[in-house]
């Protein structure tokens, strides 16, 4: 793509608009502007025609990284996602071979209060549920009938979203950046229109709580 400018400000803009990475990183302010502005100095330079000061640039990335601070899904996150954090989530995992003699298994997870999630691929079911006296009973009478496996030492991130006012794909964008910057491995991620779950081991989970509670309030 080729661009028409005629300033540092234009140039810095083009380059860091048109690169993913950079402005995920400008975003989540974790961005080193001197080495960003080394990084993209021959695409201005290109652009404008002659050579330009480093510290022009600097400024320039300065003053594009404060206009994505001002963007309308980057601050209304604090009254329109509510986080929770739960532990002792054990992910049960079942073959799908016969599926109606499982699903009279899983049909008494339907009579628990505690909150489960139920996903299925063409070969397998994955439950997550708490890891509860009772639901071990059911694992356990369900593992003795089919052939499955329970990993244990897991814990669960939710975001409610009210998606009539938040578009939650920003923030689908922003959390899975942030966790890969932080370097935090996700075991399994849910998303749907009102809610994302994210499944952590618990030595990540607290990490990665935090990280996004600062990042939304």
């Amino acid at each position: 793509m080729r661009f028409e400018v005629s300033s540092v400000p234009e140039a810095a803009r083009a380059v860091l608009a048109n690169n993913i990475i950079y402005l995920q990183a400008l975003e989540l302010g974790v961005a080193n502007y001197t080495a960003l502005a080394k990084r993209i100095k021959p695409d201005i330079e290109k652009l404008i025609g002659s050579k330009v000061n480093l510290n022009t640039i600097v400024v320039a990335i300065k003053r594009f990284a404060d206009t994505l601070d001002e963007k309308p899904d980057s601050k209304p996150l604090t009254t329109k996602a509510k986080m929770s954090l739960t532990g002792s989530i054990i992910d049960v995992s079942f073959k799908k071979e016969n599926d109606q003699d499982l699903a009279a298994i899983l049909d008494k997870f339907f009579e628990q209060e505690n909150r489960y999630h139920l996903f299925q691929t063409d070969n397998h079911f994955n439950l997550l549920a708490e890891d509860a006296e009772d639901t071990r009973k059911i694992v356990t009478n369900a593992l003795e009938k089919f052939e499955g496996k329970v990993l244990e030492g897991l814990s669960k991130v939710s975001l409610s979203l009210n998606s009539e006012e938040q578009s939650p794909y920003y923030l689908l964008s922003l959390i899975s950046s942030m966790l890969y910057n932080h370097r935090i491995p996700v075991h399994s991620a849910f998303f749907t229109p009102n809610e994302l779950v994210l499944i952590l081991s618990n030595k990540d989970a607290a990490k990665a709580y935090d990280l996004i509670r600062m990042k939304i309030e």
